[in-house]
C-alpha cells in the first residue's frame, strides 16, 4: 500500500481533541491524477481494506488548482463525526477515485482535556454597566486555542494570497523581460547575421571583383594573343594567297609549256609525215631508179656502141646514186632522233600532266583547309568578341552593385554611430538606476534586519504556548519567502561590472575606430555585445521595484496574537 506516494500528509498532530475541529492538512504532487471524487478518511490503525473508514471527507483542490502542479491542500473533520478519546491510534488515508491508496499519515490519538488544567479564566467588563462591574467567564483552553489557530490560518491565508498575487505579478514581470529580452535577443541575431550576410556579400564582391579583373586581364591578354594569332593567320592567309597566285601562275606556264610542246609535237608529226612522204617519193624514184638501171643494163648490152657516154653518165649516176645513199642514211638518222625526241617529249608531257594534277588536287586541298581554317578563324574572333562584351557588361554590374553596397555601408557605419551615442547616454542613466538601486537594496536590508528584530523579540514573549511556537514556525516560513527575491543581488553586481567592462569596451572600440576605419564592422559586433548588460540593468530594476513593492505591503504590519499564559 506504499508504492505510490503522489500526496504527502503535513502538520500531523500526536493528539487531537475531540470537542474540536480537526484539520488534515496535505500536499498534492504534480504526478497525481487529481478527481472530485478522491478523499481522505479516517481509519484505526490495523485496518484491512479501504471500506474500514471510520469518517472521511472529500479531497478539495484550492481555488485556481491547476494539473501538473503542487498544491498544498487542507480539509476538516467536524467535531461531531470525530471518535471519542481513548488509547486507540488512527491514522490518515488519502484514497482516489479508484480506490487506490496514495498516502497514509503517522499515527495519532483523540484525547479529552482535563478539566482543570485545561481551562482558562477571563475576565469580561460588562457592556451597559458600571465600570466597576466586571465579568469573569471560565472557557476551555483548547477552544482559545482554536479561536488564536483560526485566526492565526486566517491570516497565514491572506498572507499566501497577497504572495501569491505579488508573486504572480513579480512572474509576470519576469515573463515580460524574459519576453523582452528574447525578442531583444532575436534582434540580436538577426543584426548579428545581418552584419554578417553584409560582411560575407562584401568579401564575395570583393572576390568577384578581384575575379573579374584577373579574369579581365586574361580577358585582355587572351584577346591579345588572340589579335596575334589573328595578324599571324592574316599574314598566313596572304602567303597561301600569294602561294596560290603562285601555283596559278605556274599551272598557267606549265599548261602554256604542254600547249607549246602539243604544237613542237604537231609540227614534229607534220615533219615526220613530210620525211616519210619524201622516203617514199625517194624509194618510188628509187625503184625507178632501178628500173632504169635494168633498162640502161638492157641497153648497155644491146648499146654497146653508146658505151663511153653511158659510162660516164653510169659515174654520173653512181655519185647521184652516192649522193641519194648518204642522204638516205642521214634521213635514217634524223628520223631515229625525231623518234626519240618525240619519246621524250611524251615523257616529259606525261610528267608534266602529273605534276600538273598533282598541283591541282593540293591546291584544292590547300585552299578547303584554308578557307576552313578561315571560317573556324573568323567564328572564334566572333565568339571571343561576343564573350568579351559579356565581360564587359558583368564587370559593369559588379562596379554598380559594389558601389550600392558602398553607398550602403556607408549608412550601416551612421546607424552605428548613432547607436553608439544613444548606448553611451543609456549607459549614463544605467549608472544611475544602479546607484539608485544600490540605495533601495540597502532600504530593504535594514527593513529585514528591523524585521528580524521585531518578530525575534515579540516571539520571545509567547515562547512558552504551544500555538505561539506553531504560528511563529509558519510567520518564520513567510519571512523566508519574503526574502527569496533578495537572491537577485549578485546578478545586480554582475551587471555592475557588466557595465564598466562595457564602457571601457566601447572606450577602446572608438580609438580602434580613430585609428583604423575599416574595423567598423568588428566594432558593430563589440556594440551588439555592449547592450546586454543594459537588458540585464532593467531586468534588476523591476525585481528590485517588485522586492519594494512586496516588503512595503501591508502584511509586514499583522497584528501579533496575545498568547496568555
Amino acid at each position: 500500500m506504499e508504492e505510490k506516494r503522489f500526496v504527502h500528509f503535513r502538520d500531523v498532530a500526536v493528539s487531537y481533541f475531540s470537542q474540536t475541529r480537526v484539520d488534515c492538512r496535505y500536499t498534492i504532487s504534480s504526478q497525481h491524477d487529481w478527481s472530485s471524487r478522491d478523499w481522505i478518511g479516517l481509519f484505526k490503525v490495523g485496518w484491512l481494506t479501504v471500506k474500514d473508514y471510520y469518517t472521511f471527507a472529500w479531497a478539495l483542490a484550492p481555488e485556481g488548482y491547476q494539473k501538473g502542479a503542487d498544491a498544498n491542500c487542507s480539509v476538516a473533520f467536524h467535531p461531531s463525526y470525530l471518535p471519542i478519546p481513548g488509547v486507540e491510534e488512527y491514522q490518515f488515508v488519502y484514497v482516489d477515485e479508484r480506490g487506490d491508496v496514495c498516502a497514509i499519515s503517522s499515527q495519532f490519538t483523540f484525547a479529552a482535556p482535563r478539566p482543570l488544567d485545561e481551562l482558562v479564566t477571563l475576565e469580561k467588563s460588562g457592556e451597559g454597566e458600571e465600570d466597576g462591574d466586571d465579568l469573569l467567564l471560565v472557557v476551555p483552553k483548547a477552544l482559545i486555542l482554536q479561536n488564536l489557530l483560526e485566526g492565526c490560518q486566517r491570516e497565514l491565508h491572506e498572507l499566501h494570497k497577497k504572495f501569491e498575487a505579488v508573486n504572480g505579478d513579480v512572474e509576470n514581470e519576469r515573463q515580460r523581460w524574459k519576453t523582452d529580452r528574447d525578442e531583444f535577443e532575436i534582434l540580436r541575431s538577426d543584426m548579428r547575421s545581418q552584419i554578417e550576410q553584409l560582411k560575407t556579400n562584401l568579401r564575395h564582391s570583393t572576390e568577384k571583383t578581384e575575379e573579374l579583373e584577373q579574369k579581365h586581364k586574361e580577358a585582355q591578354s587572351s584577346s591579345e594573343s588572340m589579335s596575334a594569332e589573328f595578324n599571324a593567320l592574316l599574314a598566313e592567309r596572304a602567303e597561301n594567297q600569294q602561294r596560290i597566285k603562285e601555283l596559278e601562275q605556274d599551272s598557267a606556264t606549265l599548261t602554256q609549256q604542254k600547249q607549246d610542246i602539243e604544237a613542237e609535237l604537231e609540227r614534229m608529226k607534220e615533219r615526220v609525215k613530210k620525211m616519210t612522204i619524201q622516203r617514199r617519193d625517194e624509194e618510188t624514184e628509187r625503184r625507178d631508179l632501178q628500173l632504169e638501171n635494168e633498162q640502161m643494163h638492157a641497153d648497155l648490152r644491146t648499146l654497146q656502141e653508146r658505151l663511153e657516154a653511158s659510162e660516164r653518165s653510169t659515174e654520173a649516176l653512181r655519185r647521184d646514186l652516192s649522193e641519194l645513199g648518204s642522204l638516205q642514211s642521214h634521213s635514217h638518222a634524223e628520223l631515229h632522233q625525231v623518234r626519240l625526241q618525240s619519246a621524250q617529249m611524251s615523257l616529259q608531257l606525261s610528267q608534266a600532266n602529273l605534276a600538273l594534277r598533282e598541283g591541282q588536287s593540293t591546291w584544292a586541298q590547300e585552299r578547303e583547309t584554308l578557307r576552313q581554317s578561315a571560317e573556324l578563324d573568323k567564328d572564334r574572333v566572333q565568339k571571343l568578341s561576343r564573350e568579351l562584351q559579356k565581360k564587359e557588361e558583368w564587370l559593369q554590374e559588379e562596379r554598380s552593385e559594389r558601389e550600392k553596397l558602398e553607398v550602403e555601408l556607408g549608412i550601416e557605419k551612421d546607424c552605428n554611430r548613432e547607436q553608439r551615442a544613444s548606448l553611451r547616454a543609456l549607459q549614463k542613466e544605467q549608472e544611475q538606476h544602479q546607484l539608485e538601486k544600490q540605495e533601495l537594496l540597502d532600504h530593504i536590508h535594514v527593513l529585514e534586519l528591523r524585521l528580524d528584530t521585531e518578530t525575534d523579540a515579540k516571539w520571545a514573549e509567547a515562547a512558552a504556548t504551544p500555538i505561539c511556537q506553531f504560528a511563529k514556525s509558519y510567520l518564520h516560513r513567510a519571512a523566508y519567502i519574503d526574502s527569496l527575491p533578495s537572491i537577485d543581488e549578485k546578478p545586480l553586481l554582475e551587471s555592475s561590472s557588466e557595465l564598466s567592462l562595457s564602457a571601457l569596451d566601447s572606450e577602446q572600440h572608438d580609438e580602434s575606430t580613430e585609428k583604423n576605419p575599416k574595423d567598423n564592422e568588428d566594432d558593430v559586433m563589440q556594440e551588439d555585445l555592449e547592450v546586454q548588460p543594459f537588458s540585464n540593468g532593467i531586468a534588476d530594476q523591476m525585481l528590485s521595484e517588485a522586492k519594494d513593492s512586496v516588503f512595503s505591503s501591508d502584511r509586514l504590519c499583522f497584528p501579533l496574537p496575545q498568547c496568555s499564559g
